[in-house]
């Protein structure tokens, strides 16, 4: 396999891992939520982190990484490739987001009284509602990339 078809597997590979975990994460952890009478909310919300920092943190340094070596091997200016911006810039708004707002959020799930029903409620819903609009900036920025949008 020649490098260039190594950098584009690994670059498939880390867009697979971000984007398939943000997608199952907010699957699973409604589906526990709702269940969370007979499933504990705080290890669901303890998983969701890990599996950030496996997959959608790896995932995405992965993405990045190979992402800039394909654009330097291929001799892309960004500027000057609106697709590669509109990806690029959707990435970094969706990163953004997610250390600004989904981790906090995750952090209080975590941390949530198991009592406090009203307060795991408010949290989830505001978490569930930015991480599925985040969820759609990234599939934006994959339709931008894989179409050269």
């Amino acid at each position: 396999m020649d490098e260039y078809a190594l950098l584009r597997m690994l670059h498939v590979t880390g867009a697979v891992l971000l984007i398939g975990n943000v997608t199952v994460t907010g699957f699973w952890a409604a589906f526990l939520y709702r269940a969370r009478g007979s499933v504990p909310f705080r290890p669901v919300a303890r998983a969701i982190m890990w599996a950030d920092l496996l997959f959608t943190l790896g995932g995405g340094i992965l993405l990045t990484v190979s992402g800039i070596l394909l654009a330097m091997r291929l001799q892309l200016r960004v500027w000057d490739t609106p697709w590669l911006l509109k990806g690029i810039a959707a990435l970094a708004a969706a990163t953004l987001v997610w250390l600004v707002v989904l981790l906090p959020y995750q952090l209080r799930l975590e941390r949530n009284p198991p009592e406090d029903e009203r307060g795991l409620r408010r949290l989830f819903l505001g978490w569930t509602l930015v991480g599925w609009a985040d969820t759609a900036v990234l599939f934006y920025g994959l339709w931008a990339m894989v179409g050269r949008q």
